[in-house]
C-alpha cells in the first residue's frame, strides 16, 4: 500500500488548466502512481545521501535528467522528502534532509521558494499528521534547523515565516518553538569559543532578519501557555516586550508597556527574576534600533520600568539583588549577540549605576558569578573584566574608603 503521505494533495483549483510554460509541476495534479515514484526515489536518495554524503546525484536527477520524475518537481520533492523522514528513527535522518535542502539551496539548484512550499504544503496538514506522529513538529523543525544554520543558504526567520505560511499564528506556536530548541541543541551551536552559539546565535540571528515581530508566529495570548523559565522562554518575552516598545513614544514607554505587561503576562512569569532580563534585553533592541549613543539608553521611562520590575513590590534583599543581576545578564547577552560593540558594558554599566537602578552589591555579585544557572547561561563566555576594570576599580575603592571611614 502507499503511504498515505505520499498520495496527491486535492485542490479547488486542481481543475485549472497548467500553462505549457510552467517549469515545476504543481503537487496537486500528481496522481497516485507519480507521487509514489518521487516517493520511492527520494526515499533512496536520503538513504544514499545519509552513507556518501554527496549530492552529485541529487544534482542531477533535479537539473539535468530529462527523464528524472523530480527534473520538474522541486516542490513535491522537498514534501516528499520531509514526509519521508516521519517514519525515520532515529530523527538524526531529518537533520540529513536538513542538509541535503541547505547545500541544494546555497547551489542554487533548489530556490528559496520551492523549498518553503514544500515544507507549508506538510505543515498545512499538522492536524492530520500530528494523530500517527506526536513528534510531527519537532521532526519538521529538525529539517529547518540545518537551513537556518547554514552560512551559504541565506535562509533566515523571514523564510521560516513563509515556511508554515499556512498554520500562522495560531497554529505555528508549537513548531516556531520547536525550531528555536532544535538550534539550541545543534551541535553547530555549541562550541561558543569559536563562533557565537545557542541563545546568543538566536538573538543574532533575528536581529539580521530585520526584527521579525513574535505574533507572526505565536500570537501574544499564548505566551503564558508555552512560556518556560529558561533561555527559549526570556527571548521569546523579550522579544514581545521589544514589539510593543517599538510601536510606543518614548514618552509613553512606562505606562503603554506596564498596561500590555499587567494585561498580557500572568504574574507567575513576572515573579520570575529572568522576567527583568527579558525586559533588559528588550529595552537594549529598541534603544539600538532607534540609533542611540550608548549614553542615551535607558531614557526616564526605561528607567522607570526596570525601577518597577526590580523593586515594587515588597521583596526580600535577595530578591532584589537576583533580578538586579538579571539586568546585568540581559546586558551581557546583547553584547555577547552583537558581538562585542566596542564601549557598550561599559557605558550601560555606568549608566545603570549613576540612575542608582543597579546597586553596587549586584554588581560585585555578578562579577564573581561564575556559576553558569542551568538553562540560562551556558551560552555566556567567560566575562572580559579586562574591559570592565576602569568600572569595577572605582568600586573596590569605594569599599575600601568605606570600610576606613567605618574602623
Amino acid at each position: 500500500m502507499m503511504p498515505r503521505f505520499a498520495q496527491p494533495t486535492l485542490s479547488i483549483n486542481s481543475s485549472s488548466s497548467q500553462s505549457e510554460e510552467t517549469v515545476e509541476e504543481p503537487v496537486s495534479e500528481l496522481d497516485s502512481e507519480m507521487a509514489n515514484q518521487i516517493n520511492m526515489k527520494c526515499k533512496n536518495m536520503l538513504i544514499e545521501y545519509e552513507q556518501m554524503q554527496n549530492v552529485d546525484d541529487i544534482i542531477y536527477s533535479l537539473s539535468e535528467d530529462e527523464t528524472s520524475v523530480i527534473g520538474t518537481r522541486h516542490e513535491e520533492f522537498v514534501k516528499s522528502m520531509a514526509l519521508i523522514t516521519l517514519d525515520s528513527i532515529p530523527i538524526t535522518r531529518t537533520t540529513v534532509a536538513g542538509n541535503i535542502f541547505a547545500e541544494l539551496l546555497s547551489k542554487k539548484i533548489l530556490s528559496m521558494e520551492a523549498i518553503t512550499r514544500g515544507i507549508d504544503a506538510v505543515l498545512k496538514y499538522w492536524n492530520d499528521y500530528l494523530i500517527d506522529y506526536p513528534q510531527f513538529f519537532s521532526y519538521i523543525a529538525a529539517i529547518i534547523a540545518p537551513l537556518l544554520l547554514s552560512q551559504n543558504a541565506f535562509f533566515d526567520f523571514n523564510n521560516l515565516k513563509d515556511c508554515c505560511a499556512s498554520i500562522r499564528p495560531d497554529n505555528s506556536t508549537k513548531f516556531f518553538i520547536e525550531v528555536l530548541n532544535k538550534i539550541l541543541s545543534s551541535k553547530e551551536t555549541q562550541n561558543i569559543k569559536e563562533q557565537l552559539g545557542g541563545i546568543l546565535w538566536i538573538y543574532n540571528k533575528w536581529l539580521a532578519s530585520e526584527y521579525v515581530p513574535l505574533d507572526i508566529f505565536m500570537p501574544y495570548n499564548q505566551i503564558n501557555k508555552y512560556f518556560e523559565n529558561d533561555r527559549i522562554g526570556v527571548f521569546l518575552l523579550s522579544i514581545a516586550m521589544y514589539d510593543k516598545l517599538k510601536m510606543t513614544g518614548r514618552k509613553l514607554i512606562h505606562d503603554k508597556l506596564h498596561s500590555w505587561i499587567s494585561t498580557n503576562i500572568s504574574v507567575e512569569i513576572i515573579k520570575c527574576p529572568q522576567f527583568v532580563r527579558a525586559l533588559t534585553i528588550a529595552i537594549i533592541i529598541e534603544c539600538l534600533n532607534s540609533n542611540s549613543s550608548y549614553e542615551d539608553f535607558f531614557v526616564h521611562g526605561h528607567v522607570k520600568l526596570l525601577t518597577y520590575y526590580i523593586r515594587s513590590e515588597p521583596l526580600l534583599g535577595p530578591e532584589i539583588l537576583a533580578r538586579e543581576v538579571q539586568c546585568l545578564y540581559g546586558i551581557q547577552i546583547m553584547s555577547a549577540a552583537l558581538e562585542y560593540p566596542e564601549g557598550m558594558v561599559l557605558r550601560l554599566f555606568h549608566k545603570l549605576y549613576q540612575d542608582s537602578i543597579i546597586s553596587k552589591e549586584s554588581f560585585e555579585i555578578w562579577k564573581k558569578d561564575d556559576k553558569f544557572n542551568a538553562g540560562f547561561d551556558e551560552d555566556l563566555e567567560t566575562k572580559n573584566l579586562a574591559v570592565l576594570n576602569s568600572f569595577f576599580l572605582p568600586l573596590e575603592l569605594n569599599n575600601s574608603d568605606e570600610d576606613d571611614t567605618y574602623e
